[in-house]
């Protein structure tokens, strides 16, 4: 009998549930915010989290982070891009170039520059320590190298 009671208790517990005690659906939103929150860093002026409208740009991103700074290499950035919420906004900053030195330069390095394989690397090597090259155009002297591959290379070598 006692088994007779608590089932009778748990049924009348549960049928409370459905007469009214349950806790009240809401219904589900089907619109969605008019804005967006996106942390932009990098190259700009004044990085942080923005909140800006729901189909905004990169190029509205970085004008609410007050612009770019004079480091900033916008190059491979696409203004026009639509930003996702919650994303994360990097402006780069513009690269140093490096340049290789043709007076201490390991051929490997120099096996890099345009034109330039591990036999010819070898000559300038042989050719920097008979003579260390004074200027760029020196290398030049190499044999093999002529005003066509020293232009090709020219922007990528220092001494």
């Amino acid at each position: 009998m006692r088994n007779g009671r608590i089932l009778f208790l748990i049924l009348g517990l549960a049928g409370m549930g459905i007469m009214g005690f349950q806790k009240e659906k809401q219904p589900l939103s089907l619109t969605h915010s008019n804005t967006k929150a996106v942390e932009v860093k990098g190259a700009v002026l004044q990085p942080g989290v923005y909140e800006l409208p729901w189909d905004a740009t990169v190029a509205e991103a970085i004008q609410a982070a007050r612009g770019i700074h004079s480091e900033a290499d916008l190059s491979a950035v696409n203004q026009t891009r639509n930003l996702e919420s919650g994303e994360v906004l990097v402006i780069p900053e513009k690269q140093e170039e490096v340049c290789i030195s043709i007076n201490t330069a390991s051929a490997e390095q120099l096996d890099a520059l345009p034109g330039i394989g591990m036999k010819m690397a070898e000559r300038i090597i042989a050719e920097r320590t008979k003579n260390p090259f004074t200027q760029p155009e020196d290398i030049k002297r190499v044999k093999g190298i002529g005003d066509k591959m020293y232009e090709k290379m020219a922007d990528q070598i220092c001494l």
